[in-house]
């Protein structure tokens, strides 16, 4: 308000006027609020507050307090300055006469229902509440509550008055009968129960769901957690409890039984509406399968291969569920099912009949997208895709891409945009197998590999500058070893790098900078590549899943690679021109020989399902030898731009403390690449209103060059000031998260240079570091230093 007042009297209005805006500010920022709109004794609820009073020292009573919020319904509404905008709608929207129209999408659309202190049912939620505390072992345990009202606004606080946690003190499997007997050791030796272990309702079921899975491996094909049954002694005393694991009166005969398959029957071409048609066709015998098929789309043995379900062998559960997964990892079959039924009635022998529905073979797809890169170029976009699923009855998947864009850079001090055109096409070939001349077994593993098979051409024009054309091709390999890690090598990955069509504004750039010029040369890349990544936001087993509940809400992602190009042509070259000095060249070009490790780790903490913290870290050099000099451009690192250091133009940071925009200042051409590059991120995430969301982030980071660069002083790397040459901004966004689209706004500002500031030897590293500076009230602070990036996604 006295911001408000401030701003009026420089403007110039009366000082009546001015009180009347701030009286008409204030009644529609109160009928924004909603409450005029609630009857007699009602209030909104406004949220909840958990006050444990714990007897004695407890343990864990902040992640106690955050389970329990979870369990507190429903959500509030939520609010903008004090205002309920979408109760406000939902209101003022009245009562729609048609299910479509203007009316309808306010109310239902920008609007929502008000949520009152009638909706809560606090005395619900603390029987609730005093359920889950028995649930986590946290016996005798009570829970009170209290509503505080105020203008028509309520919250409500829950007492909890909590006892010390019950512990097991040993666990009892006393349902092993001697049919069971032969399990014990694996059920003893993986089991999720510890002594002295708190007690824990969710803890007995994952140890019943584990125990489930592996009777099941081992034959028992009607045996079900539901028979089995935990009898808690909490009378020993000590606060401990004694659990027996029995099984429940009345499992029927058949769970102690172990069943083997003897046949498994395939249906390749499965329609749930023609039921009767599909189940019809020539039979074929593929080894010990029959395979039943009327379209021949697929050549058998390609689908049985991948069945891990054999005939004349123990069922397993593994075998049903890795035999699922190979199915619909084919990407062939839009549904995959596998029924079991006994051969005779009381028989132990099981017909498997596999189920297979295919989905379309060919399809096209045209998207209009808006085109988002790291170094702030923008613009609108238009992909083309056509996919055959099965393009030599294989299931092998051939896909043409085609992509065109047109984008631009602005900054801020430039009088013009800096314009971009981009083509390419790739044509792809993926087989769901390894394709190598040693024959690899992948039954035991849940995914299947895939052998893929890439040609594809790129056409780059910067209108002012050059022309860049790259041609390649690659063949490699990509599986999964478990649900969290992926492998990915590519043996051959070639490509073909041209420039052409250079302005004369360019080649001047290029005539005075001789790396830059070398690694714009026409050259192959003969190159290798490897890649390992784990994200544990994927979900895995039983002991997985439970164990990441240990660290609530944290999850991590990190990636692995390693690219080298040149060494065999290289080797090959010299043995056969005896070693002879120089470069080599293929197909009368250059080529590139360098090493290049990247490492990319991130680290997510979710505070609730509200808010997170979000982190990264990554690095990577690049190093040229040999048949090279300097890193091809393409290879090369840079820092800065909407997906990198948001506080800094796309490209503009670095070499070290090389600072090109203070000799170059309105020069369209910022491109500032090395051979190592140390980039941090971190950034809160949290809702402001439905779809939109806000972030706070500190990017911190820099590239350096290893040779030494007279053109660029201050950019070779050293281990003994590199960590003082590190570029950081601040700044806050704004996401349009739409779940399939996410349209970001960042505004960021520096806090730290890379380069020395005010201080010409830059002895004195205070110099460097700019929050002294910042002043958001002057133009000239404002047009030097905020960047404003636009982007689409998150930047990690």
């Amino acid at each position: 308000m006295l911001f408000l007042s401030k701003m009026s009297s420089r403007s110039g209005l009366h000082p009546a006027k001015r009180w009347l805006l701030l009286l008409v500010v204030s009644v529609t920022a109160a009928a924004c609020t909603g409450t005029k709109y609630l009857k007699e004794g009602e209030s909104f609820y406004t949220g909840a507050k958990i006050d444990i009073r714990a007897n004695g020292k407890i343990s864990g009573q902040r992640d106690l307090k955050e389970e329990l919020q979870t369990y507190i319904t429903p959500e509030p509404n939520a609010t903008f300055l004090g205002a309920r905008p979408a109760v406000w709608f939902y209101f003022i929207a009245g009562e729609p006469r048609k299910k479509k129209g203007f009316r309808n999408f306010i109310k239902t659309k920008l609007g929502s229902p008000p949520v009152l202190l009638k909706d809560a049912t606090p005395d619900q939620t603390a029987q609730a509440l005093e359920g889950q505390l028995q649930n986590e072992g946290y016996f005798k345990s009570e829970v009170t509550f209290e509503v505080k009202t105020k203008r028509k606004k309520s919250h409500v606080v829950y007492h909890v008055a909590l006892q010390r946690p019950y512990r097991i003190k040993s666990v009892n499997y006393v349902f092993l009968d001697t049919v069971h007997a032969r399990l014990l050791d694996e059920i003893k030796e993986k089991s999720l129960i510890r002594e002295n272990q708190r007690y824990s309702l969710e803890l007995l079921r994952n140890e019943q769901e584990r125990i489930e899975e592996i009777a099941q491996n081992e034959g028992f094909y009607y045996f079900d957690d539901r028979f089995l049954l935990f009898r808690a002694d909490t009378t020993i005393g000590e606060r401990m409890v004694e659990l027996d694991l029995t099984i429940e009166p009345g499992m029927p005969p058949r769970a102690y039984q172990v069943y083997t398959v003897k046949e498994v029957v395939v249906f390749p071409s499965y329609e749930l509406a023609n039921d009767s048609l599909s189940r019809t066709g020539d039979t074929t015998r593929v080894g010990k399968y029959l395979y039943i098929d009327n379209l021949h789309d697929f050549r058998p043995h390609i689908i049985t291969d991948v069945i891990n379900i054999t005939p004349d062998s123990i069922y397993k559960r593994v075998d049903h569920s890795y035999s699922i997964s190979h199915l619909m990892g084919l990407n062939t079959f839009k549904f995959v099912n596998i029924k079991y039924r006994n051969l005779y009635s009381d028989s132990t022998q099981l017909r498997a009949t596999v189920f297979l529905t295919p989905t379309l073979k060919n399809s096209l797809r045209l998207q209009l997208q808006g085109v988002s890169k790291s170094n702030n170029f923008v613009g609108p976009g238009m992909e083309f895709t056509f996919t055959n699923r099965n393009i030599f009855r294989g299931a092998e998947m051939f896909q043409l891409k085609l992509n065109g864009s047109y984008e631009l850079q602005v900054r801020s001090k430039q009088t013009n945009p800096l314009n971009a055109i981009e083509l390419s096409g790739e044509a792809s070939l993926s087989v769901p197998r390894f394709l190598t001349p040693i024959k690899i077994q992948y039954r035991s593993a849940k995914y299947l590999p895939q052998t893929q098979f890439k040609l594809g051409y790129s056409f780059q024009q910067r209108l002012q500058y050059f022309t860049l054309n790259s041609s390649n091709i690659a063949a490699g390999y990509t599986w999964r070893e478990t649900t969290l890690k992926t492998h990915e090598l590519f043996p051959l990955d070639i490509t073909y790098i041209k420039t052409s069509q250079q302005s004369e504004v360019f080649r001047n750039i290029i005539a005075t900078n001789a790396a830059l010029k070398n690694s714009f040369q026409n050259q192959f890349i003969l190159g290798a590549r490897y890649s390992f990544t784990i994200n544990t936001q994927l979900s895995e087993t039983i002991e997985a899943k439970y164990a990441r509940k240990k660290v609530r809400g944290s999850n991590i992602y990190f990636n692995g690679s390693l690219d080298i190009s040149g060494n065999l042509p290289r080797a090959i070259q010299s043995v056969r021109f005896d070693g002879a000095e120089g470069s080599y060249s293929f197909f009368g070009q250059a080529y590139s020989q360098y090493v290049r490790p990247v490492v990319d780790f991130r680290y997510y903490y979710d505070f609730n399902k509200r808010s997170k913290i979000a982190s990264r870290i990554t690095t990577g050099v690049g190093y040229a030898y040999g048949n090279s000099k300097f890193m091809p451009y393409i290879k090369q690192f840079s820092v800065g731009g909407s997906n990198s250091l948001r506080a800094f133009p796309a490209r503009s940071v670095g070499p070290g403390t090389y600072n090109f925009l203070a000799i170059n200042d309105t020069t369209f051409f910022i491109d500032q690449r090395g051979d190592i590059k140390l980039e941090a991120n971190l950034e809160y995430r949290f809702d402001i209103y439905k779809a939109v969301k806000g972030g706070l982030f500190v990017d911190a980071g820099n590239i350096w060059v290893i040779k030494e660069d007279t053109l660029r002083p201050g950019g070779k790397f050293a281990f003994n000031r590199f960590y003082k040459q590190l570029a950081v901004g601040t700044g806050f966004g704004l996401r349009f998260d739409f779940s399939f689209f996410v349209l970001r706004f960042d505004l960021a500002f520096p806090i730290r240079k890379a380069y020395p500031v005010g201080n010409e030897d830059g002895a004195n590293n205070e110099f460097r570091w700019a929050f002294r500076d910042i002043d958001f009230t002057s133009k000239f602070w404002r047009r030097n230093n905020l960047v404003f990036n636009i982007a689409i996604g998150y930047p990690f």
